[in-house]
């Protein structure tokens, strides 16, 4: 077993990373755990990985589970079944790990080493840690930021259309017009629908 180690770079302000140490043979659901580890990311949420270029675009994807979006006939193989040796193409590969769709971490996953493996250690393994990494929440907040501070639907004693002691009673059928009803439609019977 080859051990690669990876640099995985969160995508956000605080310029968090983590250096993570996999085997070969380990899957990417292995990975999917690690890199949540590492960043103290707890949620359940649906994640996936996209095999990427030098320019970091995305390619193949690995997603955690089939949500049912594939083309007919193209399933793609998910993160239990596909190994890490799998798509190591260079030596410097890179992955995009999406985490979380609603909210939308992304990170970018960098292979910058590989070696044999170290007696007696466990992978995988995060084997450095720089910056405080953001609350897996934090984003929550960003999201409803500034949307309907206020209840469009309340109305302000200005906004009412009434005084006080009126009602829809004062209106008598004279000033709804001939042949309305008391919805203000025709009351004419079945021959006005014909």
């Amino acid at each position: 077993m080859r051990i690669y180690r990876f640099r995985v770079l969160i995508d956000h302000t605080s310029e968090a990373f983590r250096d993570i140490e996999i085997g070969s043979d380990h899957t990417f659901l292995d990975f999917h755990n690690a890199i949540k580890d590492a960043f103290a990311f707890i949620g359940q949420e649906m994640a996936a990985f996209y095999v990427s270029d030098e320019n970091w675009d995305k390619g193949a994807e690995i997603p955690l589970a089939d949500m049912g979006f594939a083309e007919e006939g193209h399933v793609p193989a998910l993160m239990p079944d596909v190994r890490i040796s799998d798509h190591m193409r260079s030596t410097t590969q890179r992955f995009v790990y999406a985490y979380d769709f609603l909210h939308m971490w992304l990170f970018m996953v960098e292979l910058i080493g590989a070696g044999e493996p170290e007696e007696g250690i466990s992978y995988p393994r995060m084997v450095l840690s720089m910056h405080e990494a953001p609350d897996e929440h934090s984003k929550e907040d960003d999201l409803t930021a500034g949307i309907l501070e206020e209840d469009p639907y309340a109305m302000g004693e200005e906004e009412q259309q009434y005084e006080e002691g009126e009602d829809d009673a004062e209106f008598s059928d004279e000033e709804q017009g001939e042949g309305h009803d008391e919805f203000g439609h025709g009351g004419g019977g079945d021959d006005d629908f014909r």
